[in-house]
C-alpha cells in the first residue's frame, strides 16, 4: 500500500465444531470469543479444544476482557511500582528497553492498548522506538504515555513531536498516572468508535453509488443486446490492466484512488447507446456507412449526458467517466473517433477502457458474431486487427493474458 510500504498482515482464527441443535449464528458467537482469545497473539489459532487443554493460560484468557498495558523501562523497580499501580485492572507486559518493545510490538500489534515508555535506556532509547513507531504508523493506533525524570522543556517537546499521547515525570503519583492512562485509553476507543462508523458510512455510500452504476450500465447492456456480463467484464479487465501498468511505470499517475475511480466509470463507457435506435444497436449484420457515423455519435452523446449533471460535473468520478464515454473509441495512431486524438493525448484511463472493451467484445458472442478463442484475441489486437493501442499497454495485455483468460473466459464458461 503506497505510504505503508512496511505494513504486514496478522491472522487470528477462532474455531468451534457446532454441537446437535445448535443454530450457526450460537456456533459463530462461541467461535468469536475464540478468536479474540487468539488476537492477543498474533497468527494464533484457538479451538474449543487446545483453550481446554490449557494452551492459553488464565492470565491469557483473562486478556480477553481485560486490556493489555506495555511497560517499557530498564529499571526493574519503576516497572514494578506501575505494574503495582495498573495491574488490577489490566493486563501488564514488561520490555526492558526499546529493542524489546519493538519486539512486543511486532507480537501483539493493537492487543497492546497503551505504552508506558521511558526515554533513557540502553539498547535502544524512548525517542528511537517513537521513530520506528511512526515509521511503523504504529503511533496512529496505539497511544504512548512518555515516563521520565527527563523533564526539561526541549525533551518534552521532543516527545510531543513524536507523537506521545501524555508525558508522566517521576517519582510517580499513583493517581495521576492511573487516571492519565484510563483517560488515554478511553479517548483512544473513542476515536476508533468513531472511525470505523465513518469507515462503514463511507463505505455504504461507495456501495449505493457502485450499485446505481451498475443499474444504470445494466439498462445500456439490455438495450444493446449484449452479455450481461460485460459490464463486470469490463471493470475486471480494467482493473488488470492497472495493476499491471503500475507495476510496469511510473508514467502515469494512477494511485489506488484514481484506479478505482477509473474501474467504477468503466461501467458507464457506452451509456451514450440509449440514445441510439435498437434497429442499429443489434442489426445482426454490418452496418451501413451512415448507420456507423450514428452508432459512433454515442461517444459524444454519452460526454454530453455527464456534462449536462450540474453541480456533480466536476466531481472526479463524473469527470473520468466523461473521458472515457468520449474517448474509449479514440486509438493510438489518431484514426479513432470522435476527435481523432492520437497517443497520450488520449487520457490514460479511456486508452485502459478501449483495450478491456476491444478484448471483451472479440472473446464474447455477439448477434453480429460467435465468440474468439482468448488467444486468438490477444494475437488479434496485437496484430493490430482492431486498432492501434499504447505499446505498454500491449506489453501488460501480453503479460496478464492468463489471468485474463482464467477469469473472465474460464468464470463465463462455468457460469454458462
Amino acid at each position: 500500500m503506497p505510504g505503508y510500504s512496511r505494513l504486514q498482515l496478522s491472522a487470528s482464527i477462532g474455531g468451534v465444531i457446532t454441537q446437535p441443535g445448535e443454530t450457526v449464528e450460537q456456533a459463530v458467537s462461541r467461535a468469536d470469543k475464540l478468536m479474540y482469545q487468539a488476537k492477543n497473539r498474533k497468527n494464533m489459532v484457538v479451538t474449543e479444544d487446545n483453550a481446554r487443554d490449557g494452551a492459553l493460560s488464565a492470565a491469557g484468557r483473562e486478556s480477553h476482557s481485560r486490556q493489555s498495558i506495555l511497560i517499557v523501562d530498564d529499571s526493574e523497580m519503576n516497572r514494578a511500582i506501575l505494574a503495582e499501580i495498573l495491574g488490577s485492572d489490566y493486563n501488564i507486559l514488561e520490555a526492558t528497553n526499546g529493542k524489546e518493545c519493538l519486539a512486543m510490538l511486532e507480537q501483539y500489534g493493537t492487543g497492546i492498548a497503551l505504552i508506558l515508555l521511558d526515554i533513557v535506556m540502553p539498547v535502544m532509547d524512548g525517542f528511537a522506538v517513537l521513530s520506528e513507531m511512526n515509521r511503523s504508523h504504529w503511533i496512529e493506533d496505539i497511544p504512548v504515555i512518555m515516563i521520565s525524570s527527563e523533564d526539561a522543556d526541549t525533551v518534552v517537546r521532543h516527545a510531543y513531536e513524536l507523537g506521545v499521547s501524555d508525558y508522566v515525570s517521576r517519582p510517580f503519583d499513583a493517581g495521576v498516572v492511573y487516571r492519565r492512562v484510563f483517560n488515554t485509553i478511553k479517548l483512544y476507543a473513542k476515536q476508533r468508535r468513531l472511525a470505523s462508523l465513518v469507515t462503514s458510512q463511507i463505505k455504504e455510500k461507495e456501495k449505493n453509488t457502485k450499485m446505481m452504476i451498475s443499474i444504470l450500465s445494466e439498462v445500456v447492456e439490455f438495450r444493446n443486446g449484449e452479455s450481461g456480463q460485460h459490464v463486470l467484464h469490463i471493470g475486471t479487465l480494467t482493473q488488470r490492466l492497472l495493476e499491471r501498468l503500475t507495476q510496469k511505470t511510473d508514467k502515469y499517475d494512477l494511485p489506488p484512488e484514481t484506479q478505482e475511480l477509473i474501474v467504477m466509470a468503466s461501467a458507464l463507457h457506452d451509456i451514450g447507446k440509449v440514445a441510439i435506435d435498437d434497429k442499429i444497436l443489434n442489426k445482426p449484420g454490418r452496418l451501413t456507412p451512415e448507420e456507423f457515423d450514428l452508432m459512433k455519435t454515442h461517444t459524444v452523446v454519452g460526454a454530453n449526458m455527464l456534462d449536462r449533471l450540474g453541480r456533480y460535473k466536476n466531481e472526479a468520478l463524473v469527470k473520468t467517466a466523461h473521458d472515457i464515454c468520449r474517448w474509449h473509441h479514440e486509438r493510438w495512431d489518431g484514426r479513432g473517433y470522435p476527435d481523432g486524438l492520437a497517443g497520450d493525448d488520449i487520457p490514460i484511463s479511456a486508452q485502459i477502457v478501449s483495450m478491456a472493451d476491444v478484448y471483451d467484445a472479440l472473446v464474447s458472442e455477439r448477434v453480429y458474431k460467435a465468440a474468439y478463442s482468448p488467444d486468438t484475441a490477444v494475437q488479434m489486437i496485437l496484430h493490430g486487427d482492431c486498432g492501434q493501442f499504447n505499446p505498454l499497454l500491449l506489453e501488460c495485455l501480453v503479460e496478464i493474458q492468463d489471468v485474463l483468460k482464467a477469469e473472465i473466459v474460464g468464470r463465463e464458461n462455468e457460469e454458462g
